[in-house]
């Protein structure tokens, strides 16, 4: 089950009508889907299960550790380590009989026939190094990415629903664009990768939702040499917090910088020089730039098309974008969801 087929699963539970938090809806997408990449389980009760664990995890992330609050298991940060535990050891359980699998095939996993098409990354792992991983290596490696899949494109899945439908000429030409796609596929054909690099103007909507939502605000660095900067002189060794925001929403850089406008992604090269000026960076750079920036796009732009080919929708309160401690609507979004007659079943 891919991207696709995941939202298209979770896209049925809102027929014909929905009333739903957006964010909430992205998330369990986003997690089912990293799920997916990580131990090619598909979603059920034992995903559920672990997800309702995971959210308990993540909480616990900008709770505070004081004096023995590990001990009490009723506080935010007590149900977050026990949530851990139990986070880890279903991914240990998982991939534990996949070592005593491949010991039984004698160092392989499975045979060329039984052979997935796709790997996914546990498998890439135990074959990774010449299979040096240990187990304990192995489920903190899938513990960070579960972090790095589920909170960042799940933000960017509702902050884009979110500027589209407070802006709605993007919305109109989106829909456009979509729909065009939509036509010239068959019934039931699945999204292509030729469909995807099809979709210009949504990339114009992703670019723009990531310069103004900032869903990563910035990344600590420490400076490695005396810095300048105008008037400003950062030394060496100095701890600094560079500022995606900063530069994202400066006017010197963008023209009515705190407006949504995916139009100004439209003249040509403007990605291409954002990045290589480094005043467009919602995914890092250099050597750390973020992996899985390609994947994100995909998942959004497969999210957006089904949703406005299969769903229009209303906001049903007003909700605002907060910052700290992590950009996200303040609410979740909700929004009321009505199949369209038309959509493709």
């Amino acid at each position: 089950m891919d991207a696709a087929a995941l939202l298209l699963l979770a896209a049925a539970v809102w027929e014909p009508s929905a009333t739903v938090r957006l964010l909430d809806e992205a998330k369990k997408i986003t997690f089912n889907l990293t799920v997916k990449q990580l131990v090619s389980i598909e979603p059920g009760p034992w995903t559920e299960s672990l997800r309702r664990e995971y959210v308990k995890l993540i909480d616990g992330f900008f709770s505070i550790p004081f004096p023995l609050a590990y001990l009490l298991p009723f506080t935010t940060y007590g149900q977050a380590l026990k949530a851990r535990k139990k986070v880890a050891g279903a991914l240990r359980e998982v991939i534990k009989k996949r070592m005593e699998e491949k010991a039984e095939n004698g160092g392989s996993i499975g045979d060329d026939e039984g052979k997935k098409e796709k790997k996914d990354m546990v498998e890439e792992l135990l074959e990774a190094e010449g299979g040096s991983f240990s187990e304990e290596e192995m489920v903190d490696f899938c513990l960070s990415l579960l972090v790095a899949g589920y909170e960042t494109t799940s933000v960017l899945m509702t902050l884009a629903v979110k500027f589209l439908t407070e802006t709605p000429a993007a919305l109109a030409e989106l829909k456009e664009e979509h729909a065009n796609i939509r036509d010239m596929k068959g019934e039931n054909q699945p999204l292509e990768w030729s469909d995807y690099k099809s979709m210009p103007f949504t990339q114009c909507v992703i670019n723009e939702t990531l310069r103004v939502g900032n869903i990563i605000s910035g990344v600590f660095r420490r400076a490695n040499t005396d810095i300048h900067y105008k008037d400003y002189t950062i030394p060496k060794g100095c701890k600094i917090f560079a500022s995606f925001r900063g530069v994202h929403l400066n006017s010197e850089h963008y023209e009515n910088a705190r407006t949504f406008n995916p139009w100004r992604w439209q003249i040509s090269d403007k990605l291409q020089n954002a990045v290589g000026a480094n005043i467009f960076t919602p995914f890092g750079g250099g050597p750390r730039l973020c992996p899985g920036y390609e994947l994100a796009r995909v998942v959004v732009s497969i999210f957006l098309h089904h949703l406005v080919t299969r769903f229009s929708w209303e906001e049903t309160e007003e909700d605002k974008l907060v910052f700290f401690p992590t950009t996200r609507t303040l609410k979740g979004y909700p929004i009321n969801l009505r199949l369209l007659s038309e959509s493709i079943c």
